[in-house]
């Protein structure tokens, strides 16, 4: 099956290729339009914070608080894509242990308070309250979900060599440049690839799904479309989830608890955002009641699992016997 599916994308692949040569000027325009959004939307947005959170990425051992909680509110902080390669630089460090990681990974790949408020809120929609919005409703999600699969659990992290401040500092802005300049060539990338699609209707509408950050500069100032940028945000976009999957790869993570908690994200978000605007407490009672019910939901999954695994230990030993 994967034999299949490789040969079909690179028949993709060399069927793209006389497109560019008859397209090549608009896929071009689509480089620069995406190359101007990065350096004069979203670099200014994002890279201070992604600074800052990468240095507080280099220090974990000395935050005295659970090393799982700091990656979660970290993550936050950071967003795309630093929340998952700080998670998992973690975990290679021996901070956090292989299944603590994968859970955080569902939880740990959102877009963070400066995209969300400056870019999203203020330069899409024009309205600072519908970032705060996006990121407080992302927030309550974010929780719930580290609160059911148990992600927010695990002991203090273990002694380790502390680094020098010098080297805190060159690797924190080390690793947010990096991250930000990947993110410029996939931005530009999807915009290449935005210029060609667009004359198909209604593709600004999907956009998002694809490239979050140049999805969300096609969508009006509205209502409706506040709601689909919405979904755009809680998903994050294809060019996100490649990024993510780059550092899950490379450690030899799962890729499918990231990918569930992104379309947990795109269904809930729309929804969580207007219980916001509705009703605050209402909204908070409702998520509430979700993490109580996933927690029972998973602990009975697992008194279930146990009963298993003793019978079959059992049934094996009687084997055996």
């Amino acid at each position: 099956m994967k034999k299949i599916w490789m040969t079909l994308f690179t028949l993709l692949l060399l069927s793209a290729l006389p497109l560019l040569l008859l397209y090549g000027a608009r896929a071009g325009e689509g480089v620069r339009q995406g190359l101007q959004l990065a350096y004069r939307a979203v670099l200014p947005a994002l890279f201070p914070a992604a600074v800052v959170c990468g240095i507080l990425s280099e220090m974990m051992e000395y935050i005295p608080l659970p090393p799982t909680f700091t990656l979660w509110f970290t993550s936050h902080l950071c967003g795309f894509p630093l929340g998952i390669k700080t998670t998992v630089r973690a975990y290679q460090r021996g901070i956090i242990s292989r299944e603590q990681c994968i859970k955080l990974t569902v939880c740990c790949a959102n877009a963070s308070p400066s995209f969300l408020i400056t870019y999203a809120g203020e330069a899409v929609f024009g309205n600072l309250r519908a970032g705060a919005l996006l990121f407080a409703g992302q927030l309550f999600i974010s929780l719930a979900l580290a609160i059911a699969c148990g992600a927010l659990k695990g002991s203090s992290a273990p002694p380790l060599p502390r680094p020098s401040l010098i080297k805190v500092l060159t690797e924190g802005i080390s690793s947010a440049a990096i991250g930000c300049l990947g993110l410029t060539g996939y931005i530009a990338l999807f915009g290449a690839l935005a210029a060609l699609c667009a004359p198909i209707p209604g593709f600004r509408l999907w956009y998002g799904f694809l490239e979050i950050s140049g999805g969300l500069s096609v969508l009006e100032p509205s209502i409706p479309h506040f709601f689909i940028g919405a979904a755009m945000v809680g998903f994050s976009g294809l060019s996100i989830l490649l990024q993510n999957a780059t550092y899950l790869i490379h450690a030899d993570l799962p890729l499918l608890p990231m990918l569930a908690g992104k379309v947990l994200y795109a269904i809930l978000l729309p929804p969580t955002v207007y219980g916001l605007i509705q009703s605050f407490p209402l909204t908070l009672a409702i998520f509430g009641f979700l993490s109580l019910f996933l927690i029972s939901f998973d602990k009975r999954r697992k008194r279930q699992y146990n009963v298993r695994d003793r019978l079959a230990r059992s049934g094996a030993e009687r084997s055996v016997l």
